[in-house]
């Protein structure tokens, strides 16, 4: 059983390369997502209807004042999916790039020595 961290862009369009990924993952392997728009509901949708087990982990915003604590507490539930993950794998958007949540997530997963790997949008590499 593997905990699969699936993250990415917002603006990641590529809604069939997300399906296609979640449709390659073993059987027994746990999709530990988020709510947030796109890749995360696309993959947690996905994995759903293949049957696989989804965790996901959305942020604690009860009685958060101002928009800076609402960011850190975003910050914070990604930290914690990121740590409930075994391997974590971020779609990048072509559009936005290496930014904002997603590069936070994967730079958080490297720092804890977690095996990471990038989906470009649009791309083999």
């Amino acid at each position: 059983m593997t905990f699969v961290g699936i993250v990415g862009a917002r603006k990641y369009t590529d809604r069939q390369s997300v399906i296609d990924f979640v449709n390659m993952l073993p059987i027994d392997s746990i999709v530990v997502t988020s709510l947030c728009k796109g890749v995360c509901t696309w993959a947690g949708s996905a994995a759903k209807l293949r049957g696989l087990q989804v965790k996901i982990y959305s942020p604690n915003l009860n009685n958060a004042r101002g928009k800076y604590e609402i960011v850190q507490r975003y910050y914070q539930r990604n930290r914690q999916l990121i740590s409930a993950c075994d391997v974590v794998h971020a779609f990048i958007s072509k559009e936005a790039g290496f930014t904002g949540g997603t590069k936070f997530e994967v730079e958080y997963a490297t720092s804890l020595g977690k095996m990471v790997f990038l989906h470009w949008e649009n791309s083999i590499v």
